[in-house]
């Protein structure tokens, strides 16, 4: 196995969200934040084979997805409440749209994968997860409660509409069936709060949640009430978890360590880490795989820098 950084980019400030186009090959938004976030401005910019663009904010953003139905299209999380549309094409910090509805910061934003419905998630650290309806206009279609603390991090099912994922503060780890009207829960799904949360691209059940205990727990959301498997070996937390979209047998994390591991999750041997990379002393925020081209991903992190990785093993 091999892993390498192909190429970096400088950024103005600490990087706290980055994705992949699903559009176009090698196109990667990501937004930074003055301050680190504590204040200040934020701002948006999109490099790789396209034209580069760089849009400014007046307030911290923490989370920026693209929209799948429009590739012109981008959403964000406002530290503000808001969340924030842009129109990327028109290289103007005006923004599109700013839908209001939470009451504190928005943690993350996820636009639905299915092409088949337009429909936006937003996490809050008001304890609620807001599903937007773009299928007209953008408007509020429900707000998903039960969490007690911050929700960080709220993901759609890759493959099953109407099925959602979250993590939050309150250690929990909660399924949501807007089809059903339903929900399950495992309140306990770490000891400590639980950062993020991510789809299996190839397994309907299984889910994988990275906390503030520094493991990760791969889950069936069939019998949700213990995990799978523990994957030790982060010295700090763990702020992403992502699967390989390319193969189903990998996964990666990044975390406050300053490290990027990719795990094996094949059944004999699910809790092994096959690689570990220590990026730099700084937090990392940002981590995405290429959706084009096998064994890449985008890193970023607080050192103000996005490094392009390759990572190739059997």
């Amino acid at each position: 196995m091999s892993f390498r950084i192909v190429a970096q980019s400088n950024l103005i400030d600490a990087c706290y969200s980055l994705r992949y186009s699903p559009h176009l090959v090698n196109q990667l938004a990501v937004v930074s934040c003055e301050n680190f976030g504590i204040r200040g401005r934020s701002t948006i910019q999109l490099i790789g084979n396209h034209n580069q663009i760089s849009l400014q904010w007046s307030d911290a953003l923490f989370d920026i997805s693209f929209v799948e139905t429009d590739p012109s299209l981008i959403a964000c999380a406002s530290g503000d409440g808001s969340i924030v549309i842009w129109k990327i094409n028109n290289n103007t910090s005006t923004p599109l749209l700013s839908l209001r509805q939470h009451q504190r910061e928005v943690w993350s934003v996820h636009w639905s994968e299915s092409r088949s419905s337009d429909a936006l998630l937003s996490a809050s650290a008001d304890g609620t997860i807001k599903l937007w309806d773009f299928t007209r206009s953008p408007n509020l279609q429900a707000t998903l409660t039960g969490h007690e603390s911050i929700v960080y991090e709220a993901r759609w099912h890759p493959r099953r509409p109407g099925l959602i994922a979250s993590v939050s503060a309150d250690c929990s780890l909660r399924i949501f069936d807007t089809k059903q009207a339903s929900n399950i829960m495992n309140p306990r799904a770490h000891p400590a709060e639980v950062l993020s949360v991510d789809w299996s691209k190839y397994d309907d059940h299984l889910l994988v949640t990275g906390a503030c205990d520094n493991r990760l727990r791969l889950w069936d959301i069939r019998m949700i009430t213990s995990a799978l498997s523990i994957f030790e070996g982060h010295e700090a937390a763990i702020r992403r978890v992502k699967f390989d979209p390319h193969r189903r047998d990998r996964l990666a994390s990044t975390g406050y360590d300053g490290l990027l591991k990719f795990w094996n999750i094949t059944p004999t041997n699910s809790n092994i880490n096959i690689h570990t990379e220590r990026i730099c002393k700084e937090f990392i925020y940002g981590l995405d795989w290429n959706l084009f081209e096998r064994d890449k991903l985008a890193v970023g992190a607080w050192d103000k820098t996005i490094r392009l990785c390759e990572f190739a093993s059997p």
